[in-house]
């Protein structure tokens, strides 16, 4: 079974609870297909932490959902009510675009909008809240309908990710960075957060792992951002949301045709 303690030591395995090796190291050098032993783990470990550190698991489910409140009536009580529902939608598209949601915001006023540093910031912050919940809570998210089964197939496809690319297992935190900056469909905060925990990463390696490769990610797409406004405020906003939607579909394409190749090749 692999577990960790309380404490943030990398995910081990043992016959029982802990030995000395993380859980990508195996005999015969390859990954298991199956992922029941790591997500069990993953469940007894959020088990121990509300039975040893309960406050500590309070704050790391709770403080980033209490944030996010504070932040959302700040900004409505800033800039008001057309504001705060400026970023609940920029909130919901960020969900399906990822960070590509940053190439949408205007410094024009003609157009209305969010600009490209507001969106960026925006993203971060949203990637730093999944990053803390998703690093401690895992185990009990999985258990959620619908969002614990795609917690779950990210888990399968960081096992492929792994088979396949061998040299994350030497460059642990680098490898966790680099999968969060890739602006495509099944990277970023969550399925860094999970492949940080297949690593054998502590916790808080992986959180700070998670948050540079969104600061990085986000100054990426921010200087493209940039560099598109001239082009942007020439065109229609049908055409400029448009193009960013193509890109966004061809991004879901290619990873989706990369998570097969994987899989074929794991076979």
């Amino acid at each position: 079974m692999f577990c960790e303690n309380s404490g943030g030591t990398p995910l081990i395995a043992t016959p029982d609870a802990a030995a000395d090796e993380p859980p990508e190291v195996q005999t015969n050098d390859s990954l298991p297909p199956e992922t029941d032993a790591l997500m069990s783990s993953l469940e007894h470990e959020s088990d121990d932490l509300w039975n040893q550190h309960r406050l500590i698991a309070l704050a790391t489910l709770s403080l980033p959902v209490w944030a996010s409140l504070v932040a959302l009536a700040f900004a409505a009580g800033w800039g008001g009510l057309a504001f705060a529902k400026k970023l609940i939608v920029a909130t919901i598209a960020s969900a399906a675009a990822g960070r590509f949601v940053i190439w949408s915001g205007t410094s024009s006023d003609e157009i209305p909008g969010l600009s490209a540093w507001q969106l960026a910031l925006l993203v971060l912050c949203l990637d730093a809240a999944w990053a803390v919940v998703l690093t401690w809570h895992a185990g009990v998210l999985f258990q959620v309908p619908w969002f614990g089964s795609r917690l779950r197939d990210a888990v399968r496809e960081g096992r492929l990710l792994l088979k396949n690319n061998r040299w994350m297992r030497r460059m642990t935190v680098i490898a966790v960075l680099v999968f969060v900056m890739i602006p495509i469909s099944s990277t970023g905060s969550i399925g860094g957060s999970l492949l940080g925990r297949l690593l054998g990463l502590p916790r808080r390696a992986t959180l700070l792992a998670v948050i540079a490769g969104s600061v990085l990610g986000c100054a990426v797409m921010l200087a493209f951002a940039e560099a598109l406004a001239p082009w942007f405020q020439n065109v229609s906003p049908a055409m400029r949301y448009g193009g960013i939607a193509m890109v966004v579909l061809c991004g879901l394409v290619l990873s989706r045709r990369y998570r097969r190749s994987m899989s074929a090749n794991s076979d």
